[in-house]
């Protein structure tokens, strides 16, 4: 018993495999002790949600069971979603907070004593935390799971407007256990499910990639497009001489970027800092290291990255003009540089570095 949650609620029939090679699936709480650790979590929250805040608007669990009526009405009309109609039907009599645990989707990843541990014994959460220089294996394991879903949810975004948000709520492995406190992203992600339970009958809705039944073919279909590249070994050319970027699997080099794209969104605040580090992984992705008795090495990179992205971006999207292209990275790459070097101009516009964050994001995937 060792999960995170996502920000998805539905009920699933059986768990989904996400990734064989690092052992994750999508699956619902099963176990009463799975499905009291979720609800514990949720209660504060929605306990804080339900005061009367503002009369004019229901609680945000009540607005949750009645967007229920209109999600099961969309379900009888397709026989995917049987299960969940039996689910619904079979918990009529049962408080809308158990039915909200028992569907709320999690992750499954490597089984570490430390989850159930803590869960039996509250107390040890703080020996761990205030105890421990190094961090624990489970902490170490929550990290590549997050590394992860950053990558993935980078995939499954390719329009401007995205600014780096995962689809896994924990923002660090301890979060689940703190039972007492009000949590942004459990508000967050049940206003986003009824928001869309409700509208899910409009035929011109706009769709969501962090509502379930929008995203799950996308989140399955890039899940599976990452597994193609961390089962493989490191790629090495016989004969020749190791390149730097040669020392690194594939694995290794997806974990490196899902972790600057995890880091990038903990600084949202810091648009500046998330343009450094979304440049670096471009840098990482398609640059080398240029002979330094030859070029200026900054300018050499600037070349690459200006070069490199532009005719890789066109390739896989030729609606893109070349031209409009070299200009929007060769702005982009200017704004990397005079941030690194601290060269302000008078007319530095916020705006300008946030616009290149979403354009970088769109780049990137």
């Amino acid at each position: 018993m060792t999960f995170a949650l996502t920000k998805y609620i539905f009920p699933l029939e059986e768990k989904v495999l996400i990734s064989k090679h690092m052992g994750y699936t999508l699956d619902n709480p099963r176990t009463a002790d799975e499905i009291e650790i979720v609800k514990s979590f949720i209660t504060e929250t929605l306990k804080e949600e339900g005061r009367d805040k503002d009369s004019r608007v229901a609680p945000l669990l009540l607005r949750y069971n009645l967007s229920l009526n209109d999600l099961q009405e969309e379900l009888q009309k397709t026989d995917i979603n049987c299960y969940a109609l039996k689910f619904y039907s079979e918990r009529s009599e049962v408080p809308v907070v158990d039915i909200l645990a028992e569907s709320w989707i999690i992750v499954r990843f490597k089984i570490d004593k430390e989850f159930s541990r803590i869960f039996k014994d509250r107390d040890t959460l703080f020996d761990i935390i205030l105890g421990n220089k190094e961090k624990t294996t489970y902490a170490k394991d929550f990290d590549l799971l997050a590394n992860y879903c950053h990558i993935v949810s980078s995939l499954c975004n390719n329009i401007k407007g995205y600014h780096g948000e995962s689809f896994l709520l924990q923002e660090n492995p301890y979060e689940i256990f703190f039972v007492s406190s009000y949590n942004k992203g459990v508000k967050d992600a049940i206003e986003d499910t009824v928001g869309h339970n409700f509208i899910l009958k409009h035929k011109n809705r706009a769709t969501s990639w962090q509502y379930w039944l929008d995203s799950r073919e996308s989140l399955i279909e890039n899940c599976k497009r990452l597994e193609t590249l961390l089962i493989q070994e490191k790629i090495i050319e016989s004969g020749k001489k190791i390149r730097s970027s040669q020392k690194q699997s594939p694995k290794q080099k997806i974990f490196h970027i899902g972790s600057r794209l995890r880091t990038a969104y903990m600084h949202l605040s810091d648009p500046e800092l998330m343009l450094l580090l979304l440049v670096s992984v471009l840098e990482y992705l398609i640059t080398r290291n240029p002979d330094t008795s030859k070029f200026n090495v900054e300018d050499s990179i600037s070349r690459q990255f200006k070069l490199k992205c532009a005719v890789l971006i066109h390739k896989y999207n030729q609606e893109y003009d070349l031209l409009e292209l070299s200009q929007e990275l060769g702005m982009i790459y200017s704004q990397r540089s005079d941030l690194a070097h601290g060269n302000y101009k008078e007319d530095f516009d916020i705006k300008e570095i946030v616009d290149s964050v979403y354009l970088l994001y769109v780049f990137i995937n």
